[in-house]
């Protein structure tokens, strides 16, 4: 049995290991460099670790690495290389493909004195559809888009060797070929079907100079060079689409401080993301708080049936949740106004949008808090309880005295922690009001409800000019930094460093 389990072992070891090559292959192929070269190195660990050594920590620890390096500490390298590049819409080619583009998408009809007929023809051996025609007149071409030659014919162009005449009737049952056919000609010309008999001639209007790295425009005369943001530009300033993907250093965090468009909506986004938080984590902890005590009476009866009913909103998925608090905040119709007959505009107005998603906040959060601080009261010594009440303390100043500091040292770390997941709410925000009512000076990218990951989400796949992946990795950076150093400010001013280690 041992024999036949270490043989199954090893063919599935071997299996991934192959799989991990094939992938390799796959990206080093389509030049992703860095995860060809992870998936090489992945598969060298995976056959070194489960075949040749000995050691089993490794045998567990692995899969985990692999995996957090995968999932995590690459789209975290890449987010921060993508903040110092320029791409977005439009700056997402490389330089020779958008060049490319610009020279194929500028093709204007070139005028001929006579049309440009032209013969289809199947391949007799292989099937492929081909055309012949004469350009210029007496000089005679087959190809498709995978080919093209020039042939000598002898007599009509009707008969070619290897090849068999379709007929006009007979075309239109391959006019999908033909009508992706496009054959580029030497000449800078480009011929394409324009029916089932004629050719519509093209020819580039900007031509390349490889050396000078120019491009002209052949009927104006006017010269383009690349500039630093990755654009071909005239001496007159007419910018050429598409740019192409390239480093501009510290521009896009140097933007979000010097230019007006992104600067004034996202101090409003800062503002509204460190009240939320403050406000949905006091809130909350102190609802937590009260419910705890009323509940930690000894005297209450059906405690137990009483805490399972409060935490029933952690275990309803927050998508729905939201998706049905979303119906509920509806203006007129919805179950809230028509309840105590008002009507409100919750998700159209700053102020009423900004209650509605605290209370939703606060609905899915205070269940938490109810039950870490539920477990801080019941982790107090009684004795220290009974001392004070020995010494006439009141109930009001035994709790305000002894049992409120000790709760919040005991919670403070994941008090904390609730300030830096509320910093990051993004899907009860995005999923109630997608961050709305909208700015009027933000150009839709911003509204009275964004927080700062919601802006930044807007901002790389959400916007109305054209989605800024550079300028929103940036702000993820920037919004990783701030919630990273509160949290550290918040460990160390409560001096809870040395019981969490």
């Amino acid at each position: 049995m041992k024999k036949i389990s270490r043989n199954s072992s090893f063919i599935v070891t071997f299996s991934i290991v192959f799989i991990f090559m094939l992938i390799a292959t796959k990206f080093f192929n389509n030049d992703a460099w860095f995860l060809a070269i992870f998936f090489y190195l992945s598969s060298g660990l995976v056959f070194f670790t489960y075949t040749i050594s000995k050691k089993t920590p490794g045998k567990y620890l692995l899969p985990g690495v692999l995996l957090l390096s995968l999932f995590q500490i690459y789209p975290a390298f890449y987010s921060g290389l993508v903040a110092f590049t320029n791409d977005s819409n439009g700056h997402q080619l490389s330089k020779e493909q958008a060049i490319a583009a610009i020279i194929q998408d500028s093709k204007v009809p070139v005028d001929t004195s006579e049309p440009i007929t032209y013969q289809t023809f199947k391949e007799s051996d292989t099937g492929e559809i081909s055309i012949a025609f004469q350009y210029p007149k007496g000089v005679t071409w087959i190809g498709n888009s995978n080919y093209v030659k020039k042939i000598d014919v002898v007599g009509s162009i009707s008969r070619l060797a290897g090849f068999e005449l379709i007929n006009s009737e007979q075309s239109a049952n391959y006019a999908d070929a033909l009508q992706n056919i496009k054959i580029d000609l030497d000449s800078g010309v480009t011929l394409e079907p324009l029916d089932f008999q004629t050719l519509e001639a093209s020819q580039p209007t900007f031509t390349l100079n490889a050396q000078t790295d120019e491009l002209t425009n052949i009927q104006s005369g006017e010269t383009y060079v690349p500039n630093d943001n990755g654009q071909m530009v005239s001496t007159s300033g007419e910018i050429l689409y598409p740019g192409w993907k390239v480093n501009v250093g510290w521009r896009n965090f140097t933007s979000i401080i010097s230019d007006k468009e992104i600067r004034r909506p996202l101090l409003a986004v800062v503002v509204w993301t460190f009240t939320n938080a403050f406000l949905l984590v006091l809130v909350s902890f102190l609802m937590g708080l009260t419910l705890a005590l009323i509940f930690n009476f000894p005297q209450l009866r059906s405690k137990k049936i009483y805490r399972t009913l409060f935490i029933i909103p952690m275990a309803i998925p927050s998508v729905l949740s939201v998706l049905v608090w979303s119906g509920l905040f509806t203006t007129e119709t919805g179950v809230i106004d028509r309840m105590f007959h008002i009507s409100t505009p919750w998700l159209t107005h700053p102020l009423w949008a900004r209650v509605a998603v605290l209370i939703v906040e606060l609905w899915s959060t205070f269940p938490y808090m109810f039950l870490i601080t539920t477990g801080a009261i019941q982790a107090i010594p009684a004795d220290i309880i009974e001392a004070a009440e020995i010494d006439g303390a009141s109930n009001l100043k035994s709790f305000r005295l002894i049992k409120l500091p000790l709760v919040v040292r005991t919670v403070s770390p994941l008090l904390v922690a609730s300030v830096a997941m509320a910093l990051n709410n993004f899907g009860a925000i995005y999923l109630l009001t997608g961050g709305g009512p909208t700015f009027s000076n933000s150009n839709g990218n911003a509204g009275a409800t964004d927080i700062l990951i919601s802006y930044t989400y807007k901002l790389a796949f959400n916007s109305q000019e054209g989605n800024n992946y550079g300028l929103a990795s940036a702000l993820s950076i920037l919004n990783f930094i701030l919630v990273g150093a509160i949290s550290i400010y918040g460990l160390r001013k409560m001096k809870t460093m040395e019981g969490i280690n």
